[in-house]
């Protein structure tokens, strides 16, 4: 089913690409690979608090220019790491589990032309898959967004740097609550 969901989502990506194009022959096309060093944290659970160890990411941005300074980004990260579950109650033991967490997302850039240095700005929303590298373990699919900034060094027309810091937020539901009063 998350194959599926992942699918039908690229395709609506590059389909809306293809649709808000205006004049092809302007346009540009971004493709970037990277790898980084990934923050990872913590979350509260019901049962307990789950830790992921820091790791290395990787993965690709296509970036599609529909004017000189604004883009359309499809992006793929993943991440490799380690998890350590702490349960609240004494007396259970908690688990580490290997796992991999992949994270599609689209969204825009918005950058400054300033000659071969283009700082910019980041925005996107689309799915993170958990994936456990052990069996008795299910994957997880949540929404997740992200937000960033970074500046691209151009070292040619069509060679360059681009260094960023990105927010990764996957989203944790864990209730929700509706409520009603007078003012007095």
């Amino acid at each position: 089913m998350n194959h599926k969901i992942s699918k039908l989502f690229i395709i609506l990506i590059m389909a809306l690409m293809i649709y808000s194009s205006q004049d092809l022959s302007a346009q540009i096309i971004e493709l970037n690979a990277f790898t980084g060093w990934q923050l990872n944290g913590k979350a509260k659970l019901y049962e307990g608090e789950i830790r992921l160890n820091d790791a290395q990411n990787y993965g690709g941005k296509l970036a599609y220019g529909i004017s000189t300074s604004t883009f359309v980004e499809v992006s793929y990260m993943r991440t490799d790491t380690e998890g350590q579950f702490f349960p609240y109650y004494a007396g259970t033991p908690g688990d580490k589990v290997a796992l991999s967490e992949n994270i599609v997302q689209i969204g825009g850039l918005q950058q400054m032309d300033l000659g071969r240095i283009s700082p910019f700005a980041t925005l996107a929303a689309g799915l993170t898959v958990w994936s456990p590298k052990t069996s008795g373990y299910t994957g997880y699919t949540q929404f997740s967004f992200s937000f960033g900034a970074g500046v691209k060094i151009w070292l040619t027309d069509f060679l360059g740097i681009r260094l960023q810091g990105t927010m990764l937020m996957p989203l944790v539901y864990q209730g929700a609550g509706l409520g009603c009063g007078i003012g007095t």
